[in-house]
């Protein structure tokens, strides 16, 4: 049973077990909860350490490292990167954060490696902090010189 629910909470409520793209299903929940809960810091840092937490567990009862089943880092890394952004730049954070999560470059690569729980959720943090700024630069930029 306990087992059941750590799975169920690590693939985002079984959109993890989806074959094909369970990262990009994982950052779609993350969009419905940046579209239901705002810029949420509750939210977030809740996401964020339970599923730290989660990640471990889930690895250990599915005896593979990140597997494409866990995505519960694809969630929280999403709700970073689209922190204080609403509109198309929801849009536009998908894209960007999925592009920075499919491609892992450097140093968001080595993250992955970390051990357990952190190391899952590590990459993924990584690349919606990154997505994040890259956006607060662009419009920065963009407002800057228009």
């Amino acid at each position: 049973m306990r087992k059941n629910i750590i799975i169920l909470l690590a693939s985002g409520f079984g959109l993890g077990l989806i074959p094909k793209a369970p990262g990009t299903f994982g950052t779609l929940l993350g969009l419905v909860l940046a579209v239901l809960f705002p810029d949420n810091i509750f939210l977030i840092t809740s996401t964020v350490v339970l599923g730290i937490w989660i990640s471990q567990e889930a690895e250990m009862a599915l005896q593979e490292h990140d597997s494409p089943k866990i995505i519960v880092d694809e969630i929280a890394g999403y709700l970073i990167a689209v922190y204080t952004w609403n509109g198309i730049y929801l849009i536009i954070g998908f894209l960007l954060f999925r592009a920075l999560d499919i491609l892992k470059p450097a140093p968001i690569n080595r993250l992955q490696k970390l051990p357990g729980g952190f190391g899952v959720m590590a990459d993924d943090l990584a690349a919606g902090l990154i997505t994040n700024i890259i956006m607060q630069a662009a419009v920065f930029v963009f407002l800057h010189i228009f």
